[in-house]
């Protein structure tokens, strides 16, 4: 059986501070560094670990530990983390630091600390030599924080076509989720009349109805309302461009929305919401509106009752013995490029909040990274490492 104690705290800690000093920021990603670190880990504890190519210099990693049952677990994290301004970080951002019972560095949460544990409960299984009914499978992926394409490559590759349950460590702040909300990008772009800038009324200035398009969106979407286990579709103004000169009445202005639908019924709502403001916007000073969908993946939401979700839950409640809410995250995961081609249950559930993720000093609480790797030792105890009784 697995155990973690403090020998094996602080074993993942030098992990995880190894695995934030390697840059795999994306863009570029460069991913084949770290995954190359990642794989010679696995091979000095005797697991045998596959490249999957992406590009050139990107790559993800997927490792195997035989069950003798058919069927797989497979764990999944990414090697990718967003880019870092360090002139916004007080903190080294590759060193790891240590400070007040915290690692401090790009990846920490999001998500080098799950992959961190990830990897360490792989060499502690190989370590105790202890042996599995269903085989486990570690998923370390590329380009997540791109378009999720190392995580499709991955399923493309058939090496994960006989799982049973995906789990994703992706920062939790303590919480399971059974899925995660739906994807939805949307562009809107108004047309309308270029003049000079002395003479205004020359032209048609699409900024203006942009900017009143904005503003009630963004109203209407603090009203959307929560639903019962899948939380409230959110709504984020991400980019707004318009003109090119200061003296030209701009006659294009672009506003890209990223909104974030517990259904495919709020998608359709979000996306008539956006005609119905766009248009009413731009009429008023008779500029053109028209809006096109460039990124949708569904919500993706598990059976609460799979024996797989249960057990992980119940590990997670502990003593309580209340099973967690069956609620899903409110962001995206390698799930959206696994799910469609292995229909599997997921779980996500990591170290780490996401609060802390793509924010400058970002960092990770050890006492939640120690909690993770308990978490996991006790569920691979439970389902998949056989008994001596």
């Amino acid at each position: 059986m697995l155990k973690i104690d403090g020998k094996v705290h602080q074993e993942t800690v030098e992990l995880l501070q190894t695995l934030v000093s390697i840059r795999s920021t994306n863009p570029p990603g460069n991913e084949e560094k770290i995954a190359s670190i990642v794989i010679r880990f696995l091979a000095e504890n005797g697991i045998n670990a596959t490249l999957v190519p992406l590009e050139e210099g990107r790559s993800s990693v997927v490792a195997r530990i035989p069950g003798s049952d058919p069927g797989s677990i497979v764990l999944c994290g990414h090697l990718d983390t967003v880019k870092v301004d360090e002139e916004k970080w007080s903190v080294p951002p590759f060193e790891g630091r240590i400070e007040d019972e915290k690692i401090y560095g790009r990846g920490t949460a999001d998500m080098k600390g799950g992959v961190a544990v990830i990897l360490k409960i792989a060499k502690l299984i190989a370590q105790e030599g202890v042996s599995l009914n269903k085989s486990l499978v570690l998923v370390l992926t590329a380009d997540e924080e791109g378009a999720y394409r190392g995580a499709a490559s991955v399923a493309r590759s058939g090496l994960i076509d006989d799982a049973e349950f995906l789990l994703i460590t992706e920062p939790t702040a303590g919480q399971a989720y059974i899925g995660q909300k739906g994807e939805l990008w949307v562009e809107a772009t108004f047309y309308g009349k270029a003049a000079h800038g002395a003479v205004p009324e020359l032209g048609v200035n699409t900024i203006l109805p942009a900017a009143v398009f904005c503003l009630e969106l963004a109203e209407v979407a603090e009203g959307f309302k929560e639903q019962e286990g899948r939380g409230r579709t959110s709504l984020n103004i991400g980019q707004f461009n318009g003109g090119w000169q200061v003296n030209v009445v701009p006659d294009t202005a672009r506003v890209r929305l990223d909104s974030r639908v517990v259904s495919d019924e709020e998608k359709e709502r979000v996306i008539e919401l956006v005609e119905t403001l766009g248009q009413n916007a731009a009429a008023q000073v008779g500029a053109g509106f028209l809006s096109k969908v460039t990124n949708y993946k569904p919500p993706i939401v598990s059976d609460f009752r799979n024996p797989y979700v249960q057990s992980f839950m119940s590990v997670v409640a502990g003593e309580k013995q209340e099973l967690a809410k069956a609620e899903i995250a409110p962001y995206s995961t390698d799930a959206v490029s696994i799910i469609p081609r292995i229909k599997i249950p997921v779980v996500i559930y990591g170290p780490g909040d996401i609060a802390q993720a793509h924010q400058p000093d970002e960092f990770l609480e050890l006492s939640s990274l120690y909690e993770a790797l308990d978490v996991f030792a006790r569920f691979l105890n439970e389902v998949v490492i056989k008994r001596n009784d």
